[in-house]
């Protein structure tokens, strides 16, 4: 990448591909000025940091993206670049409610004042996104993805429902009150078991099917 262009930014230079999303994301007014010098990154990139709580960081394959806030410090905590979400492929960017989230490599954050800060990824981020993310009734996530049995089982909890996947059932929803009865009788560890397959119409209502069994709602039941 090389800082052969760069400019004197307050007290460091900002150069190359870093300096393109540095005005291209807010410049001075977002950013601040730059706290250190363009240094080297896991895998052959480049990060830089700067005073109004930012980083940009830099590959060749994703190129350069902005992260900072509660989204950064997350990231930072499962390992910055070199743990499993690796490098930003996004600018954080709003939510459809009030909130943000991040796309990496590895998967996604997603953060809002209620639900605090989330990572999403593999077959549960697949699943999430398959529903419309956010906007889903599952909302925002309220936890870290789960992994049990060795890490063959994963499940995730949201605003409105959770998502579990097993090598057995495959990765599916439960949600609404057909989750309040599902909870009611032990959830995964009860009588039902883990979820078969999502959410249907049925009989004028809905129904999903378990290992146990198959749960019906109709709106007489409410």
């Amino acid at each position: 990448m090389g800082v052969a262009t760069a400019r004197p930014i307050g007290p460091f230079d900002v150069g190359g591909a870093i300096e393109v999303e540095y005005d291209a994301a807010g410049g001075p007014g977002f950013f601040g000025d730059p706290t250190t010098p363009e240094s080297d990154a896991a895998g052959g990139g480049k990060k830089q940091d700067f005073t109004n709580n930012l980083s940009i960081y830099w590959t060749p394959a994703t190129d350069a993206h902005a992260i900072g806030g509660a989204i950064r410090d997350k990231w930072r905590g499962t390992g910055s670049e070199s743990g499993t979400l690796k490098y930003p492929v996004t600018d954080a960017g709003q939510t459809s409610k009030p909130g943000q989230f991040q796309h990496f490599q590895g998967g996604s954050i997603y953060w809002s004042v209620g639900s605090g800060t989330h990572v999403i990824s593999g077959v549960i981020r697949d699943k999430y996104s398959s529903v419309g993310w956010e906007s889903s009734p599952l909302g925002f996530p309220i936890a870290d993805e789960n992994k049990t049995g060795s890490t063959t089982t994963h499940e995730q909890l949201f605003e409105g429902g959770a998502i579990y996947s097993t090598q057995k059932t495959g990765t599916h929803i439960v949600w609404g009150a057909i989750r309040d009865d599902w909870v009611r009788n032990g959830a995964e560890n009860g009588r039902y078991g883990y979820p078969t397959g999502d959410e249907y119409d049925y009989q004028g209502g809905k129904a999903q099917d378990f290992q146990g069994g198959k749960i019906v709602w109709k709106p007489s039941d409410q």
